[in-house]
């Protein structure tokens, strides 16, 4: 297909919809019992390595459920990609961090409170678990990242974000406003006004330009640039800003044709 002759750098990859929390807000789709098999992910990671794909996000649901994470991140590391974990921080498995370290690998930490009341949005008593696996991907010498949704709710408390994510030793930290899809769908309070948003994006700019040396500050929106997703099920999309925005590139028998 001509379109996987321009595919981006990074691709996200949802190896399950399984999650050992639930977030009010949460963007992914419903639960499924489809998951891409071990053999699955180091077809596909050969396939984009050879069209010049550079690294492979790894998201749900929360990949830190599968048993073989570890085997995952190896796998894709061999195929000389990137792999970077996107979890909740509540489980991190030790082989996972090692695999993660041997191949230049990141774990994205997804924190939306910089204290224990982020346990409130992940409805499970989890902080303290989580800073024990930052310190634990840290002391590997293992890229750490923090990714923060941002809602109307608490869009005055990026700059805190920002001073929790320089303590903990982030090298990174992207604020994602937002949108109405999954979980987020069923409540007007995660809807951004246009002027709201635009105070996202002016605060982002702010920040980065204000810690700038320190630590990276972006913006994730899907409102505004295209988002390029496996789904557990091997199809690939590009998500949009909403479920009906969504463009459907190719079946999984175009990504895994002898798989």
């Amino acid at each position: 297909m001509e379109i996987l002759r321009a595919l981006p750098s990074s691709v996200c990859l949802r190896v399950t919809r399984r999650c050992n929390v639930a977030c009010s807000f949460c963007q992914a789709p419903p639960p499924g019992r489809t998951e891409l098999s071990l053999p699955d992910i180091v077809a596909l990671s050969r396939f984009f390595a050879a069209r010049g794909v550079r690294s492979l996000k790894l998201s749900g649901g929360e990949p830190t459920v599968r048993s073989d994470l570890a085997q995952i991140i190896h796998a894709i590391g061999q195929a000389g990609l990137k792999p970077v974990v996107i979890t909740n921080g509540f489980s991190v498995p030790d082989e996972a961090v090692a695999a993660a370290h041997l191949c230049g690998g990141e774990f994205k930490f997804s924190i939306h409170r910089p204290s224990a009341e982020n346990d409130q949005i992940l409805h499970r008593t989890s902080f303290t678990q989580i800073m024990a696996n930052i310190d634990k991907v840290i002391k590997r010498k293992v890229g750490m990242s923090i990714n923060t949704v941002v809602t109307p709710s608490n869009a005055d408390g990026m700059r805190e974000m920002v001073d929790f994510a320089c303590e903990v030793g982030a090298a990174k930290i992207s604020f994602i406003p937002v949108v109405s899809r999954g979980r987020a769908r069923r409540s007007d309070a995660f809807n951004f006004l246009p002027d709201e948003l635009e105070a996202v994006y002016k605060s982002v700019t702010e920040l980065s330009e204000f810690f700038a040396g320190i630590i990276a500050v972006h913006c994730i929106d899907i409102r505004n640039r295209d988002y390029w997703v496996v789904e557990n099920d091997g199809s690939l999309w590009i998500e949009r800003a909403t479920e009906g925005e969504d463009l459907k590139i190719c079946d999984r028998e175009h990504l895994l044709p002898n798989v």
